[in-house]
């Protein structure tokens, strides 16, 4: 199911981002409307999470899985919503990411891939709303002209999806205690705040040399590699060493990032805590995959609004970099440190 669910990704954020910048971005609401469509996209996953636990705890084990259903209905909406409105877009949105990624979360437990999975899952979506805005702005491209092609593509991976749903791991969950005491609060607080970090870093910081076509598509490459690394390293070396090796190099990187190569670098090294920060999340609390995942999202959303309201801080995007990328450190090291597993 991961591999039809990340190409999936990768379509639905390219659906959403050509029609934001492209079929939607010449209204005169524009402005409300990004907002409305982030709200729905990112901070709506939460509660649809929630709501999906509590169906995958009633039916999952029944010959369906009701995360797919969610992720079927996601991509029906986004193709719906791309014509029609950015908040049924948004929500389109929510509801794929929240069926493939609890899916994915299942698959990557079941078969003993330890955050893998997740990585791969999360990584193809930079790519989609990169190219999808690439082509959004340059009008070469109509809508018609790419939804058709795009359409049968996702029919093609929700059959596959299908035909692998038959031989797809039963969803697991376990019991979720929810305080101080275990650290499982700690972690939710620390993986919320780490994402919210990422969040405004990626949003705020911008680089001098980042003016071309090649130069836009090896950043993006950076952020899709990295994230899909971050996965596989920590699950070969563990999260601790994974965490700590790369927000270090993260920091330097920033500091140094007027450089291509140093930039390009440091979007690798500071991509690969995403995947790491929903494994962290989803161990903890394993009976709700769906509110875990929505919390994350939740949290790009928050980090989402500085920038979106012209709030910046009086520092220079190299020293929010470096910053950013040792705080993180800091929080993830404290609030991993009883985990044995990390």
């Amino acid at each position: 199911m991961t591999a039809p669910y990340s190409i999936l990704h990768f379509l639905v954020d390219g659906i959403c981002a050509f029609a934001m910048f492209g079929h939607f971005a010449a209204r005169e609401d524009w402005y409300l409307n990004i907002l409305l469509y982030n709200f729905c996209a990112f901070a709506l996953q939460m509660p649809l999470g929630a709501v999906l636990d509590g169906l995958n705890g009633q039916l999952g084990r029944q010959k369906y899985e009701p995360s797919f259903v969610y992720a079927v209905v996601g991509v029906i909406l986004t193709f719906i919503g791309a014509v029609t409105h950015p908040v049924v877009l948004g929500i389109g949105n929510a509801m794929f990411h929240l069926g493939g990624g609890v899916g994915t979360i299942h698959e990557d437990e079941g078969k003993g891939w330890h955050g893998k999975g997740l990585g791969v899952f999360v990584a193809p979506g930079a790519l989609g709303l990169y190219l999808g805005t690439l082509l959004a702005k340059s009008g070469m491209v109509s809508p018609w002209s790419c939804f058709w092609p795009v359409g049968m593509v996702a029919i093609l991976c929700l059959m596959w999806s299908m035909l692998a749903l038959r031989k797809s791991i039963s969803p697991i969950y376990g019991e979720f205690s929810f305080g101080a005491k275990d650290g499982t609060l700690w972690i939710m607080l620390g993986c919320l705040a780490v994402v919210i970090l990422r969040s405004y870093i990626g949003m705020s910081v911008s680089f001098s040399w980042k003016t071309t076509l090649i130069a836009g598509t090896l950043a993006v490459l950076a952020v899709v590699l990295g994230k899909v690394a971050g996965g596989f390293t920590a699950a070969g070396f563990g999260v601790r060493p994974t965490v700590a090796v790369s927000l270090v190099f993260s920091a330097l990187c920033f500091l140094l990032s007027d450089n291509m190569a140093a930039g390009v670098l440091a979007l690798f090294l500071f991509n690969m805590t995403m995947p790491i920060t929903l494994y962290l999340l989803v161990q903890r609390m394993r009976g709700l995959p769906g509110f875990a995942f929505g919390l994350l999202t939740f949290g790009l959303f928050l980090g989402f609004l500085p920038s979106y309201f012209g709030v910046s801080l009086p520092v220079n995007g190299r020293t929010i970099g470096c910053v950013g990328s040792l705080v993180s450190l800091v929080i993830l090291w404290i609030c991993t440190r009883s985990d044995s597993k990390s």
